[in-house]
């Protein structure tokens, strides 16, 4: 139904192109997971259900959030619109709110910890992102204002039309998905305390997603310049900076990180929102502007993987 987004035939019938990559992400989520769970029988049996939960759960969640909070689907919201999914409309953190609901109820069933099965979803989530966030470059998602610096106007990083330049966030969004897929595989590998995964999911691809949100200018799920889905970004990274201070000084003896940790996550979010209206409302340059924005992200991922290193040591002496 868009005329932007790519289509092929098969066997009579037009199918998307955003659509294949969104099957082949469902595919690489599912062999992630199950690959990871691969040891342990009660972690297979979970992983089965979560696996077979998190397909509907995904796309329902990943509709209803698009069609609740995308302020140009509002004037059409009702129930035949929110089921015709041939108009296209989804949300990448309802998908995700959806698998992490059946990793949930999947370890539940299958008798396993919560954190545990959390912590393979999220290394599932970033190989379904990979294929998904490539699709959207045979859709009209997943660019950037129009260039101005000339910087990577002729690389493989800019695409055109017949008027500008503009960023292909999409790659971008691809290649930190996968950086941040091996970083995650790695921490499994080395350190499977349950929940580290998690909080160091929500640290880095909330932090990056918050980057990559602000870089996108396609009008996806957008209240002029701030997107529903950049303000859910920083929630997920700022909440777990919140979360590891509240865990440091519910141990006690854990000094002053925790408590800076807390105390900044609210002038954090006062910062973000402030560089993303210079970068939008203000003539300072871009290359100016996003340097203060990755500055203004760099510390609580600091303080973020801080306070997951000293859970480490607690853990070593505990064991």
């Amino acid at each position: 139904m868009w005329d932007e987004a790519v289509t092929v035939q098969a066997a009579g019938v037009r199918v998307y192109v955003y659509g294949i990559a969104l099957m082949l992400g469902c595919w690489a989520g599912l062999a992630v997971l199950f690959t990871l769970s691969r040891r342990s029988l009660k972690e297979r049996n979970a992983a089965a259900w979560a696996g077979a939960l998190a397909l509907p759960l995904g796309l329902l969640f990943a509709r209803l959030a698009f069609c609740l909070l995308d302020p140009n689907f509002r004037p059409f919201l009702n129930l035949r619109n929110v089921l015709d999914l041939r108009t296209g409309g989804l949300s990448m953190y309802g998908a995700m709110a959806g698998m992490g609901l059946a990793a949930w109820l999947g370890a539940r069933i299958g008798g396993v910890k919560p954190l545990r099965m959390l912590d393979l979803a999220c290394a599932a989530f970033l190989a379904f992102l990979i294929p998904a966030r490539l699709g959207e470059g045979f859709t009209s998602l997943g660019i950037s204002r129009p260039l101005t610096t000339g910087l990577l106007d002729n690389t493989f990083l800019a695409q055109r039309d017949a008027y500008d330049a503009y960023l292909r966030t999409w790659l971008l969004e691809a290649v930190v998905a996968l950086g941040l897929l091996l970083l995650l595989l790695a921490s499994l590998r080395r350190n499977p305390r349950p929940g580290r995964a998690l909080m160091l999911f929500c640290l880095l691809y909330g932090a990056a997603q918050t980057l990559m949100e602000s870089l996108r200018f396609d009008g996806h799920m957008r209240f002029s310049f701030i997107g529903v889905q950049q303000v859910l970004s920083a929630a997920l990274f700022l909440g777990a900076l919140v979360v590891l201070g509240v865990r440091a000084l519910r141990r006690g003896k854990a000094g002053p990180l925790p408590i800076a940790g807390i105390a900044a996550a609210p002038v954090i979010a006062a910062a973000l929102v402030g560089v993303e209206f210079l970068i939008d409302r203000s003539g300072m340059g871009k290359l100016a502007s996003y340097a203060l924005f990755l500055a203004v992200l760099a510390l609580p991922v600091w303080l973020g993987a801080r306070m997951i290193r000293m859970e480490d040591r607690i853990g070593q002496v505990a064991d």
